[in-house]
């Protein structure tokens, strides 16, 4: 079995393995996972496994473990997470032996690395979670929404729950319009929108995102990254910034003016997307999940009342270091004098 590793740096390389797979997405380019280094999410890399002529893909971030609770970590010990978004690893074959192999291959590059425990977020279109073995464990998480854009407009609105079409026709009553943007001066507004809001939520530091992050993705994957804005009078009070490749369209991150928001903006954002997407040849808006996994968060709530349509999303949990994972996670519980270990997957990151 041949083994390559390549960074975010080697984009030709990383390319030229992506292209052996019929279905792919952004989430897997390593532009977009350069961002997320910018943004101080760790190292990434692309884990490439090749046997005969099945391959098997896998790009994430490897992370240094440098504090548990209030207590320094000296040891180089490390973990892994997939990037913002979905992705886990892409495979050209199911053949379990071929998976088990790799699977085995790659538990032991971890180990070389002083790699404890890894987590993943599959890709709910593609259904990636089928190509990892039972060494990992698979754990449904939340459901997330679809909007089908393979019928006609008529179809699309037809489609949609009476709720939504209503907020609609309310938006462009109220005098909304919304557009496709690229300037400078939209993303500005944009990434404040998106930090008012982030702020209202009460929102942890890591989902601002840091301004390079914004600037490399608008920079870097421009025909991949759309921005809408919805105005009022000449004022953006909505606007959301979607990801797209190959025949899906992904509502990434949304910011709103909390002023307008009895006008329906987001609804005629998303609507608006959706007409753009089904004129442009997509299949799908996939919209995404709620903030937590409770049925009833509030965005979840939002989105599902505008398509009936859910994809689960799954995510991969696998520890490559037992004594040592259980070491770290008796750190953090001694801290918080706990007995009995919650059920938290690395839980040795908590605050």
């Amino acid at each position: 079995m041949k083994l390559q590793i390549f960074t975010t740096q080697q984009t030709d390389k990383w390319y030229e393995v992506l292209e052996c797979f019929d279905s792919t997405d952004i989430y897997f380019f390593p532009e977009y996972h350069r961002a997320y280094e910018l943004n101080g999410d760790g190292v990434a890399y692309a884990f490439v496994a090749q046997d005969g002529e099945h391959i098997w893909f896998y790009p994430f971030f490897v992370r240094p473990i440098k504090q548990v609770g209030s207590r320094v970590i000296d040891e180089p010990w490390y973990d892994i997470e997939t990037v913002y978004g979905y992705s886990g690893p892409l495979s050209t074959t199911k053949d379990q032996g071929f998976l088990t192999k790799v699977q085995a291959a790659f538990s032991h590059w971890c180990q070389d690395n002083q790699i404890i425990a890894e987590f993943i977020r599959f890709h709910p279109l593609l259904e990636n979670y089928q190509y990892v073995d039972q060494s990992c464990q698979i754990v449904p998480n939340r459901e997330t929404v679809v909007i089908s854009l393979k019928e006609s407009e008529q179809d699309l609105w037809t489609n949609y729950p009476s709720v939504h079409r209503n907020m609609i026709n309310k938006a462009i009553k109220k005098g909304l319009v919304c557009a496709e943007s690229s300037t400078p001066e939209s993303l500005e507004a944009f990434q404040q929108l998106y930090g008012k809001t982030m702020k209202l939520l009460g929102a942890i530091p890591y989902y601002y995102f840091c301004e390079p992050y914004f600037n490399y993705l608008w920079s870097n994957l421009a025909q991949a990254v759309k921005l809408f804005t919805v105005k009022y009078e000449g004022q953006i009070v909505s606007a959301g910034l979607f990801l797209q490749h190959g025949d899906c369209i992904h509502y990434h991150l949304a910011g709103s003016d909390v002023n307008y928001r009895s006008f329906a903006p987001n609804n005629l954002l998303l609507h608006t997307v959706a007409m753009w997407g089904q004129k442009n040849g997509f299949r799908w808006l996939h919209l995404g999940g709620g903030r937590t996994t409770d049925p009833k968060d509030d965005l979840f709530r939002f989105k599902a009342s505008l398509s009936k349509v859910y994809l689960p999303f799954y995510i991969g949990r696998r520890i490559h270091s037992a004594a040592i994972y259980e070491k770290l996670c008796g750190i953090w519980m001694s801290q918080q004098n706990l007995i009995e270990q919650p059920k938290y997957f690395l839980l040795y990151r908590l605050t």
